[in-house]
């Protein structure tokens, strides 16, 4: 500046257009709006899954700048776990916020198992919040000088911390003398806060007292501060924090009783044992900091859940898991040597942070030390779980992905463009057909369990996709609505299958890996594309209309385009099934007749054709008792308000007597049966007539098997007395015995509708509840319920007439 020159202000570079976020700094809806129009505008994307939140911008200073949105993360809830802790007591709910699937039941079954065994006691040791300041010296005994200096100084040091914070009490200040800089280690308690930023601010406030002290820094020997030097282990996994922790130390213990170990973990406490000592010594082998199964999976989860830095996952993770043999069983204990929570300050003030903090009693003075201890005591039952699953093979299965030895290009959506469906209509009634657009129907839909539970275990496309075409037929253009069906490979659905069983556990998991391949699922992916390209009237009059079936096995696609199902009576029914009426079922039971006329006692040509799969036989039936077993305990375990000790010990007579009963089954007439002839399949059109649809676990068994689960799954409980259900089965035997040209005789009709309701109980039922493990099914109480009404009714027990009198 040359000599006189008034000084102006400095003129402020220009910022190029566009390439900054807009209304910096302003937290407003308003200014939220601005922002995320400016990101549509910048990435060309349509972001409406922005547009809304229940956040208020304004509340969020301090917690986020650049606000457009927000992101919305499941949030389950595992438990009841009993505590005895010091900080907390009683049945705790924790929530959980995860898109890791698994992970709240297999939590939920390590708090059973200790919630059985008594509770678990937890203690909050201790509290340290850490931050640690470097100063750089110009030579290494002014380091020195300064680090001897400084222990004299504690009080002023805590005096100039009081000045910013009431809640953050310095503890001590060590230095750490490395070359001629000191790395100076303020240790604190923070009450209810984390203390992350409450205790930087604070070490701020002292390190300015430092700087202002020439007897502390000498005259010009200091040459550099810098807030943190990266000593204190901040979002770090560190030895350091194992050994000594940065947050609330925690411990956590409990004792399983050998039985629980058994019935609830289902493994044995010697195994547990054993295995945890496997894992242990691979995590000292590997470097591990400490050692456990899965405590971060509880730390993120519920640091997520309730507004925690999830950044601190790092160091919050860190623990010791111990397993001991016991003569009772195993002990067990956990211990975190540095939670870094807080239940104020932060994101804890979220409105559903905060709620659900409130959900488990973490609000108001102390609350911090409960929530440390509530997250040790889920810690501890999910590593309790996690080994246990690990050691008897459930881990595995679990987590498998149906992985590919082989690339395999499989079809995609959008494939199903003009082109396909011309090629598909032109199979059918519709030759020369030309398809002008395709769209996708949004249209609620009951899948198949099958299909339902398979498509949440492969990558691939699989299910229902129903689209309306606008097409050119013969010079009229009109729309079209099909339902287009992508079914997985029977590999993937036994497969499926057995991670539902390995959740189960013990014995279920054990037993149908011996017999995966004989329960019905080898050949549902063609078996269903087969039946379709059936072209027996009785058959197709009876199914939604079909336009084309396409299989590739290189690209593993098994596709059937039909008729998209519209104008029923009754649709999709299962979890209402009382909209059936005894007309409706009537109609259900004559035109069943009709359909299982078509194969009739046929067995032996139906037994070659190459489509069928595994038939169901009396010597597996025997040969698998072991499976049938493990699923009359687990249901009876997992379930008992609807699997009760009377219905467990008849199941298992049932059981041990199937070696009589089901070669009787075997020396009837059977026929192609559709084996899964329940209201979620099931349709009846307007004019008065059945539609039946998902065949893929078609198979051939008596007659008789379709109609006790019609019967199980769609009767109204008034309904179930001896006259409605002989009139039904007497209108089912004599379209039957009418459609096939054929004398049935009524007393062993009546013999084989009794025998099918014990298959029923004994084999279905089971394997619906392992599906019901890992997914709700709301219509299986009631289904289970029909089903032993049926049965003491048939067999004239529980105080009912017979509907078949014994002759």
């Amino acid at each position: 500046m040359s000599s006189g020159e008034i000084p102006g202000p400095r003129s402020r570079p220009s910022r190029p257009a566009g390439r900054y976020v807009p209304a910096r700094g302003i937290y407003t809806e308003s200014a939220r709006l601005q922002r995320l129009d400016w990101l549509r505008s910048t990435t060309r994307l349509g972001l409406d899954s922005l547009q809304h939140t229940q956040l208020d911008a304004c509340k969020l200073t301090g917690n986020i700048e650049g606000f457009v949105g927000a992101v919305e993360i499941p949030v389950g809830v595992a438990g009841p776990l009993l505590f005895r802790g010091k900080n907390v007591q009683g049945e705790i709910y924790a929530p959980m916020a995860t898109t890791e699937g698994a992970l709240v039941s297999s939590v939920t079954r390590g708090a059973l198992a200790v919630t059985m065994g008594g509770g678990v006691s937890t203690h909050a040791v201790s509290q340290t919040m850490t931050r640690a300041p470097v100063f750089a010296f110009s030579r290494l005994a002014a380091a020195g000088r300064f680090a001897s200096a400084i222990h004299q100084h504690l009080d002023d040091l805590r005096t100039a911390v009081r000045h910013v914070s009431r809640h953050a009490e310095l503890r001590s200040a060590e230095p750490v003398v490395l070359g001629r800089t000191v790395h100076l280690g303020f240790k604190y308690t923070t009450g209810d806060a984390a203390g992350q930023n409450m205790t930087t601010a604070c070490t701020w406030q002292a390190c300015q007292w430092i700087l202002q002290q020439p007897h502390l820094v000498g005259d010009g020997e200091l040459e550099s501060f810098i807030i943190e030097g990266n000593t204190s282990g901040d979002k770090k996994a560190s030895s350091q924090a194992m050994g000594e922790g940065r947050g609330i130390r925690v411990s956590a213990d409990c004792l399983l009783p050998g039985g629980i170990v058994e019935r609830v973990l289902k493994t044995t406490p010697d195994e547990l044992v054993r295995g945890y000592q496997h894992i242990a010594a691979g995590a000292v082998h590997s470097g591990v900091l400490g050692s456990n199964a899965n405590t971060a999976n509880i730390v993120a989860a519920v640091f997520t859940a309730t507004g925690q830095d999830i950044a601190c996952v790092h160091e919050s993770s860190l623990a010791q898991f111990i397993l001991e043999r016991t003569p009772e069983g195993v002990y067990a204990s956990i211990t975190l040597p540095g939670l870094a929570v807080g239940t104020v300050g932060g994101g804890t003030h979220l409105p559903a942070q905060h709620e659900l903090l409130g959900m488990m009693g973490c609000t108001g003075p102390g609350s911090a030390a409960r929530l440390a201890e509530v997250i040790a005591g889920f810690a501890l039952a999910l590593d309790l779980s996690t080994v246990s699953a690990a050691v008897s093979g459930q881990f595995a299965s679990a987590h498998e992905r149906l992985g590919r030895n082989r690339p395999v290009r499989w079809f995609q959506l959008d494939e199903l463009d003009a082109r396909f469906f011309e090629s598909a209509l032109g199979h059918s009634a519709l030759p020369g057909v030309e398809v002008r657009s395709v769209e996708p129907v949004d249209i609620p839909m009951g899948p198949s369990v099958l299909s339902e539970l398979t498509s949440r275990t492969v990558k691939k496309t699989v299910g229902l996709f129903p689209m309306q075409l606008r097409i050119d037929h013969a010079g009229e253009e009109q729309k079209l609505d099909v339902m287009v069906k992508v079914k997985p490979t029977d590999r993937e659905v036994i497969k499926m299958a057995g991670l539902a069983a390995a959740l189960c556990g013990g014995p279920v998991a054990a037993e149908y890996r011996r017999f995966d391949r004989r329960l019905g699922f080898v050949g549902c992916d063609i078996r269903e594309l087969a039946l379709y390209e059936q072209t027996d009237p009785r058959f197709t009059s009876l199914v939604p209309k079909q336009y084309r079936t396409w299989r590739d096995d290189r690209r593993e696609a098994y596709i059937v385009v039909m008729e998209c199902l519209g104008d029923m009576e009754l649709m999709d029914t299962s979890e209402r099934a009382r909209g059936w009426s005894r007309r409706h079922l009537g109609i259900a039971a004559r035109d069943l007749g009709q359909l299982h006329s078509v194969w009739y006692g046929k067995e032996a040509s139906l037994s070659r054709m190459p489509w069928i799969g595994h038939i169901p036989n009396a010597a597996d039936m025997v040969e698998m008792k072991g499976l049938w077993q493990a699923l009359a305990d687990h249901s009876a375990q997992e379930f008992p308000e609807l699997v009760d000790g009377s219905h467990h010990e008849r199941l298992v007579s049932l059981i041990g007597t199937i070696d009589d009963w089901w070669p009787r089954i075997e020396a009837m007439p059977r026929t192609l049966v559709h084996n899964d002839f329940n209201p979620r399949n099931l349709a009846i059109r307007a004019e008065g007539r059945l539609c039946a649809y998902d065949w893929e676990l078609a198979t051939l068994h008596i007659p008789q098997h379709d109609l006790a689960e019609l019967l199980c799954t769609a009767l109204d409980p008034a309904d179930i007395n001896a006259t409605v259900v002989a009139e039904l089965s007497e209108i089912h035997r004599t379209s039957l015995e009418t459609q096939a040209r054929t004398t049935i005789d009524k007393e062993q009709w009546e013999s084989g509708y009794r025998l099918a309701l014990r298959d029923l109980a004994v084999n279905r039922f089971g394997l619906y509840f392992v599906a019901h493990t890992v997914r709700h099914y709301g219509f299986l109480e009631q289904w289970w319920r029909n089903l032993w009404a049926l049965i003491d009714l048939a067999e004239g027990t529980g105080g009912k007439p017979s509907a078949f009198p014994c002759r």
